[in-house]
């Protein structure tokens, strides 16, 4: 049974409101770009996202970074 035949089945046993829900999300699905082609377009406009901020980077910290959440917590919840 293709995937198209199971979808149908499973369709026709499924309350009104719920296929509405299942319809809006398939028009969701369809008017999304194709993911292989928005990377391709994507990467002719930037190199990267990752590499956006790193002119903004400070080596210096980057040791700093693993404990920084738990100094934050640590310094948020500190009993005086």
């Amino acid at each position: 049974m293709s995937t198209l035949e199971k979808a149908m089945n499973l369709l026709q046993t499924m309350p009104e409101n719920k296929i509405e829900a299942v319809y809006m999300y398939m028009r969701f699905i369809d008017s999304q770009i194709e993911s292989s082609d928005f990377l391709t377009t994507e990467k002719k406009g930037a190199l990267s996202i990752v590499g956006i901020a790193q002119q903004y980077a400070n080596p210096e910290l980057i040791p700093m970074e693993k404990e920084a959440f738990a100094n934050a917590m640590a310094e948020k919840h500190a009993i005086d």
